[in-house]
């Protein structure tokens, strides 16, 4: 009785174990336990054998002194090779067994001391399972033989819940492995995150330790389309990795030449079929190793191009690889299924290839539009600055002409009646002094003119002399103010008034250069004044951190300059609306001359016009010229 009712006891056990667990990967565990501790062992091993030949074996054992069973001895009994006819006529296994040979060494090189006792476990008539139970220094008694026989069914059912579960599992890990590739595909190919998602799934989906995929680059690309027996030569990058281990995806991109990699080189051989290796296989193998990823099972997919004819043959991209820290063996389903990602990063690398071309092809015929746009719209700039210049011009003839025919008609005309008048017989002395000041003085006036055209053409030209030499500013003024008081005073009552701000006041520079300029000025003054008015003449010395300068103003209150015409002030034969009208004598090429030779003398000038005193018929006119006041070499 108390024999049946330890073997019920373990039963349920063994049944409560598999109820109880959601984990398959510790039911194993947890039946090792339950056995080992009702049977007084020492160490307990449960086996589930693959049903596929090519498959490991899962296993789970139990420790009584907690410790852990070397990873050797766990790597030897997953990969046991188990004769279905030894498990039918011994379940358990005897010495006599070919299992019984198999098992011996291996437990005694590990457990020197101890004695075993194992059977197998067989569910619809298929052995499915191996148990182990072993313990220091004693032999196991018959009645714990048979209570052991008497688990085997309990152990076949709960091995085979274990073994339905895990398939049940791997299967939901490989249809969720499609669904989230499949929806990731259908967002669109974005390579760098279509490979990170492509190996955590694949690598979690069977449960190894790494993926990569690796880029190839060949040497001779045209060559590298024909695999015969001759080996490629190229480079290998390493466009992701992942890893287990949280945190460990990687974009670095590393690099190696797979001239020194014959799994590489094997690999290229076996295209498009996968390379695969259970054991003893670490990656990448280089003679001169730059990256050492750890694995000894190992998985290599070509990744395929795209064939452009039925007779060519599709170049390898690259490669999908897979590595695993222990033996295991690659089932077809799983390499079935390894290909299909493949054919997904290929598809995936192909079309990215492929809107790189167009994408660079659109942005260089982009380029290329732009490149004429600008080329159009610096034509179109041209042009319309050719047409700026020809209306530029085309307004300075009618300037040039307007002014000369004025310039020439009127003194012309007045020389003429003065002529008809001289040819009299009987005239008075008086008028002819009178005529005859009047030929001079539109004599002077032609020669003014032809003078000024002159100097225009020296001045572009650049032949203008420059003679500098000391003045007294002083003495030139007052000459100055002698000679324009006179002509104002009898003419339209303008007074000029001067003032300096030193008794010496000295400037080296061209003599007729400043002449010119001063006398122009303060013509213009006289022309736009209004009568009874005053003209100011300043000069001062100005010194300044970096030179010392001479600036000189000449202001009058009369016609002002339009904020129109003011930028244009300087222009050749520009001169303001109306002047003509008003029958104010000049050509329009004297400012341009004072500006001209300012710049000649290496300095400035400016000009403002504004309202006086709130009245707008009225204008403060103001040149201020600035000269640099350079002294001599002493040579």
């Amino acid at each position: 009785m108390q024999h049946a009712s330890r073997i019920d006891h373990l039963d349920g056990r063994i049944l409560q174990v598999v109820l109880e667990s959601s984990n398959s990967s510790t039911i194993l565990s947890d039946l090792a336990g339950k056995i080992g501790d009702l049977l007084l062992a020492d160490v307990c091993i449960v086996i589930s054998i693959a049903a596929h030949p090519q498959s490991f074996h899962d296993l789970g054992y139990w420790q009584k002194n907690a410790a852990v069973l070397p990873d050797q001895v766990i790597q030897q009994l997953s990969c046991i090779s188990l004769d279905d006819d030894d498990s039918i006529q011994f379940p358990i296994i005897e010495p006599a067994s070919p299992l019984f040979d198999l098992l011996e060494p291996l437990l005694r090189s590990i457990f020197p001391t101890v004695t075993w006792l194992g059977m197998t476990t067989r569910f619809q008539h298929q052995t499915n399972g191996l148990v182990l139970l072993l313990k220091q220094s004693s032999t196991w008694t018959n009645s714990e033989r048979e209570l052991l026989t008497k688990t085997l069914d309990s152990m076949a059912i709960a091995i085979s819940q274990v073994q339905l579960q895990q398939q049940a599992n791997t299967k939901t890990r490989y249809q969720n492995l499609l669904k989230n590739l499949s929806r990731e595909i259908s967002q669109g190919y974005q390579p760098r995150r279509l490979f990170h998602n492509c190996l955590a799934e694949i690598c979690s989906a069977l449960q190894v330790n790494q993926g990569s995929i690796l880029m190839l680059k060949y040497q001779n690309p045209l060559r590298a389309k024909g695999r015969g027996k001759h080996t490629v030569k190229g480079t290998a990058k390493i466009a992701y990795q992942w890893n287990s281990q949280p945190g460990s995806g990687s974009h670095a991109e590393p690099s190696f030449s797979i001239n020194n990699s014959a799994l590489c080189q094997k690999a290229w051989q076996n295209a498009p079929n996968c390379l695969y290796f259970e054991s003893n296989a670490p990656f990448p193998d280089l003679t001169n190793d730059q990256v050492h990823p750890s694995g000894t099972a190992l998985l290599i997919m070509p990744l395929m191009g795209k064939k452009t004819s039925e007779t060519d043959t599709a170049m390898v991209l690259g490669f999908l690889v897979l590595q695993h820290n222990f033996p295991r063996r690659w089932s077809e389903d799983e390499r079935d299924l390894v290909d299909w990602v493949g054919v997904q990063i290929s598809t995936a690398i192909i079309h990215h290839q492929t809107l790189n071309r167009v994408q660079s092809i659109v942005d260089e015929r982009t380029a290329q539009l732009k490149s004429s746009i600008d080329m159009q719209a610096k034509l179109s700039a041209k042009m319309r600055q050719h047409i700026e210049q020809l209306q530029k011009l085309n307004q300075l003839k009618d300037d040039f002409m307007n002014s000369i025919s004025h310039e020439l008609k009127t003194p012309l005309t007045s020389m003429k009646i003065a002529i008809k008048m001289l040819r009299q017989g009987q005239i008075s002395p008086e008028m002819r002094e009178k005529y005859l000041n009047i030929l001079e003085q539109e004599w002077n006036r032609e020669y003014g003119l032809i003078k000024d055209l002159l100097t225009l053409q020296q001045v572009e030209s650049g032949e203008l002399d420059y003679s500098p030499q000391e003045l007294d500013l002083n003495q030139t003024i007052n000459n100055l103010t002698q000679c324009f008081t006179l002509k104002w005073q009898s003419d339209r009552e303008i007074n000029l008034v001067s003032t300096i701000s030193e008794p010496d006041l000295k400037i080296y520079t061209d003599a007729d250069s400043l002449e010119y300029i001063l006398n122009e000025l303060l013509s213009n003054a006289g022309k736009y004044s209004a009568p009874h008015t005053t003209i100011e003449l300043s000069v001062e010395s100005c010194t300044t951190i970096d030179s010392k300068d001479i600036v000189i103003s000449v202001a009058n209150i009369g016609a002002g300059i339009t904020p129109e015409e003011l930028p244009y002030i300087f222009d050749k034969f520009r001169r303001g609306k109306g002047v003509t009208d008003r029958a104010v004598p000049g050509t329009g090429l004297g400012l341009t001359l004072v500006q001209y030779l300012v710049e000649h003398l290496n300095g400035t000038i400016e000009v403002t016009s504004e309202p006086f005193d709130n009245d707008l018929a009225s204008f403060l006119t103001t040149f201020v010229l600035r000269l640099p006041q350079i002294q001599p070499s002493i040579s």
